[in-house]
């Protein structure tokens, strides 16, 4: 688990072997730490070994926040945390995949999916929360020397208060452990994520402005027929986005559908680009008529704007509805 700045294996070891003044200790000279429960999902991933198909693609996109992360390195790191139990809980209080503490939860939890909260239960936010805590220990220990990634890792379980002041990993064996287990099965999980997803490939010009413009309105509300700039509807939203690129689309589903460039293949997901757009039937279509659209951003995520009482968020496509026909509105774009 994170730190109060540590994890809770170095504190559940503290915590057989000792009294808890120890552990209250530990975390006011070095700070945070996190860990915690899982729970289960399914996904559009087929399980790449021991990673659950529904978190492959959040690992994926996660697993890029930083250069000294890697989607290999992240899932090894969850596996280790909870064994991808989202409803995880620890001895020491520490809660979900990611086992984060709920004091470092509350000043480092994210709303990774937009649906408006930061849900320390849900991976699809702390997937994500748990990459930005890495990069963030992992910025706070760069002036110690050593391996970055081991340091990282160190920090986020030890917290990075501990690895400044030994100067290194700290000598608490299961800190030790923890980073070496880690580290083992790197290589396992980089070659199953790497069997079961389909790649993040880079976004052309337009998919890349497009898909800035609708990262922009995460969190706005759906209002069917709204227009923006604060609320929109599912192809209003897409409309938008690609206007920003220099794509002009039409306003509804039923017309974009055959006006947003070639169609791809359904299977396999790796034809799939980020800024394709991902038609449904919807609840008022048919897939000749789509009622839904969204944009795919790779790594199995869609953001799009999803129905009443619901807010502009990024979804994995096991959340997503039945995608009927997919179009690439980048290969429009004569910029």
């Amino acid at each position: 688990m994170p730190a109060q700045g540590a994890s809770t294996p170095p504190l559940a070891a503290i915590l057989a072997g000792s009294a808890m003044v120890l552990v209250v200790g530990f975390v006011a000279i070095f700070g945070e730490a996190i860990s915690g429960d899982s729970g289960g999902a399914t996904g559009q991933y087929a399980d790449a070994g021991t990673i659950p198909g529904a978190y492959v693609g959040a690992i994926l996109s996660a697993g890029q926040t930083c250069a000294t992360l890697s989607p290999g390195l992240l899932a090894a790191q969850l596996k280790q945390e909870s064994g991808f139990r989202p409803g995880a809980r620890s001895p020491v209080g520490a809660l979900g995949i990611a086992q984060f503490l709920p004091g470092t939860w509350a000043s480092h939890g994210r709303d990774g999916d937009g649906d408006g909260r930061a849900d320390i239960l849900n991976p699809a936010d702390a997937i994500p929360s748990a990459a930005a805590y890495d990069c963030s220990v992992a910025a706070a220990v760069a002036d110690v020397p050593g391996d970055p990634v081991r340091l990282m890792l160190a920090a986020y379980n030890a917290g990075p208060g501990a690895v400044r002041a030994y100067q290194g990993v700290p000598p608490f064996s299961e800190t030790q452990s923890y980073v070496e287990s880690i580290l083992a099965a790197v290589p396992g999980m980089t070659a199953a994520l790497s069997s079961a997803s389909a790649p993040i490939g880079p976004a052309t010009e337009a998919a890349a402005a497009a898909i800035a413009f609708a990262r922009g309105e995460l969190g706005d509300p759906y209002v069917l027929g709204a227009n923006g700039p604060d609320a929109w509807d599912c192809s209003s939203l897409v409309q938008a986005a690609y206007a920003a690129a220099g794509v002009r689309l039409p306003r509804t589903t039923y017309d974009q559908v055959d006006a947003s460039g070639p169609s791809i293949a359904l299977m396999p997901l790796s034809a799939w680009q980020p800024g394709d757009l991902l038609f449904a039937a919807g609840s008022d279509g048919t897939p000749s008529n789509p009622g839904h659209v969204g944009i795919y951003l790779g790594g199995n995520q869609v953001l799009h704007a999803p129905h009443t009482g619901d807010v502009v968020k990024i979804v994995t496509l096991d959340r997503y509805e039945k995608v009927t026909r997919v179009t690439r509105p980048s290969a429009l774009s004569t910029e």
